[in-house]
């Protein structure tokens, strides 16, 4: 009965996600998705309000570079201390006025740090526009060369480019807060010495995103107030205007992030050979904080999503690559934007694809930039036809719930996360990965009983490889091989049998929407040893016959459940 349970609700809950999908691809439908895409310029900023560990955690920070897929508009100093103490300016929630962190950027001459690297501004306070050219034709692509080198201007078109990258410099302010070692999070949640088993530091990291407003009445006014020139005769009134004005800053969006620098302590089992530095620890938890912003602010603002126009269909390729952060196994969705009848613009959403070679495109173009190919793991067709790449980041994990019928039977769940994330989505750059797509490490459990002489417990948990092949945009089968242990008990001992098995097989797979999958595996169990232990966990009979009194229990088995993609 329990199993007829478990399959009802694997079949009612595909239903009301796949309804929810359906609802969020209309949502889609609605709304515009503009396939233009330009590099943006970034400035990271620590908040330091003298509070415990706040000096570790600045110099670790100090030293972050903005990832290469932005331009970075660096500070002279990276920490800014407020001027004010953070309960007056801090919510119950311990959430900064942004309006009072908009007045510390311009106390400390953020927007004019970031124009006189934009505008290359010399010693002598006049500017130039070196830099702007340079990110200019640096952020152009192929189409944007070629429609240039057709125009009267030729290349000096795609150097005005960089004017309009100005209004797309953000800033990213950082407060890291409770910050604390693991032993005083032990004392703080009442742990057992016993259980105290790691070592470093946790903390809560605040961020909150803004925008230098540039726009034309800012630029306007900049030009004819603030440029000077070696030879300008208001050049000194003009540096004066400059350096006390005060610029806008456009609050966009804030995270909030739960964040650990943590080891085993030496002698636990997961302990490492060498046990990390203190500044290791802290180096670590900074560095997540960083990704972890990053990449909420990708899903929350879509100036910081790539796009590309397909350029290519056998296979599905894009001139986008290492200059846009582009990684191995990265998804992106293909969309199409279309006119209705009254001329309003809406974007359907075509496939989803993930990369599969990523080329090196980090150099200003000449019209003839390599592309990137991808795999489609859902939708329809692609063409090449005015349809457009957007990314749309995946964390990589895959979840799997369901039951076990034969073999190892039992209710059974899975997690799996794809290796490509482990090496940072470094595999396979500038040649075809096909290869090596979608394979994953996996983790899986099961738990069941059954009734032989008396009522038996079985749990087991096994680690191994899958790969996924796409024959069909709505389908994929992969085979996979793992190494598990089970464990069973039964109520009249407190002894148990301990088992370790070999399982292989393939699993095939059906969307229901482009991250929810119906999943079927045909399994295959090979019993290695198994002995009976004791209420100590000692070994009481070695090279147990588990088949022949448990006989139905390995061999061939069936899944079936439901995997959701994260």
């Amino acid at each position: 009965m329990k199993t007829v349970y478990l399959l009802l609700t694997i079949f009612t809950i595909p239903c009301f996600l796949f309804a929810q999908d359906i609802q969020e691809s209309g949502k889609k439908a609605k709304s515009y998705v503009s396939s233009e895409y330009n590099r943006n310029s970034v400035t990271l900023i620590g908040l330091n309000f003298g509070e415990n560990l706040s000096t570790q955690i600045n110099t670790q920070f100090a030293n972050l570079s903005v990832p290469e897929k932005f331009y970075d508009n660096p500070l002279q100093n990276k920490i800014l201390v407020p001027g004010s103490a953070r309960e007056t300016v801090s919510d119950l929630l311990n959430e900064l006025d942004q309006a009072e962190i908009a007045k510390w950027l311009n106390q400390n001459k953020v927007g004019q740090q970031i124009l006189s690297t934009w505008f290359n501004r010399q010693s002598d306070g006049s500017f130039n526009v070196d830099v702007l050219k340079e990110r200019g034709l640096f952020n152009a692509d192929d189409n944007e060369y070629i429609v240039a080198s057709a125009s009267k201007r030729g290349e000096s078109s795609l150097m005005d480019m960089g004017l309009q990258l100005v209004n797309q410099s953000y800033i990213v302010v950082f407060d890291f807060i409770n910050n604390m070692t693991m032993a005083d999070y032990y004392t703080q949640k009442e742990v057992l010495a016993e259980k105290q088993i790691m070592n470093g530091y946790r903390s809560t990291s605040k961020s909150y995103l803004f925008k230098l407003d540039f726009n034309d009445s800012v630029a306007a006014v900049f030009f004819q107030d603030y440029w000077t020139n070696a030879n300008d005769p208001n050049k000194q009134s003009k540096i004066e205007a400059f350096e006390n004005t005060e610029f806008s800053f456009i609050a966009l969006s804030k995270t909030n992030n739960e964040l650990s620098g943590t080891q085993y302590n030496p002698g636990q089992t997961l302990a490492p050979e060498k046990q990390k530095s203190s500044e290791e620890l802290i180096e670590q938890m900074v560095k997540t904080a960083l990704e972890s912003v990053l990449n909420s602010i990708e899903k929350q603002n879509e100036d910081f999503r790539v796009k590309a126009m397909v350029s290519n269909v056998k296979p599905i390729a894009a001139k986008i690559g290492k200059k846009e952060g582009l990684k191995f196994d990265q998804r992106y969705f293909v969309f199409e934007n279309r006119s209705r009848r009254n001329g309003t613009l809406y974007s359907k959403r075509i496939g989803v694809v993930k990369s599969m070679k990523v080329v090196d495109n980090r150099q200003v173009t000449a019209g003839q930039t390599e592309s990137s190919a991808f795999y489609q793991i859902a939708g329809g067709k692609v063409d090449n036809y005015g349809m457009f790449l957007e990314q749309n980041s995946d964390i990589g994990l895959n979840v799997f719930l369901g039951t076990t019928v034969g073999g190892l039977s039992g209710f059974t769940g899975r997690a799996e996360y794809y290796i490509s994330k482990a090496f940072g989505g470094t595999m396979a750059e500038g040649k075809s990965g096909k290869g090596l797509t979608s394979i994953k490490i996996y983790a899986e459990g099961a738990y069941g009983t059954d009734t032989y002489d008396e009522k038996y417990d079985f749990l087991r948990g096994s680690v191994g490889l899958s790969k996924d092949f796409y024959p069909l945009n709505f389908l994929h089968w992969g085979p996979f091989v793992g190494y598990g242990v089970e464990s069973t008990t039964w109520e009249s001992t407190e002894g148990s049998i301990s088992s370790d098995f070999i399982e292989m097989g393939a699993r095939i797979g059906v969307n229901l929407a482009y991250n929810i999958q119906l999943i079927g595996s045909l399994n295959y169990y090979m019993l290695m040893s198994s002995d009976v232990l004791d209420e100590n966990k000692e070994v009481f009979i070695e090279d147990f016959d588990y088949k022949e009194f448990f006989d139905d229990r390995f061999g061939v088995g069936v899944s079936l459940g439901l995997r959701i993609m994260f």
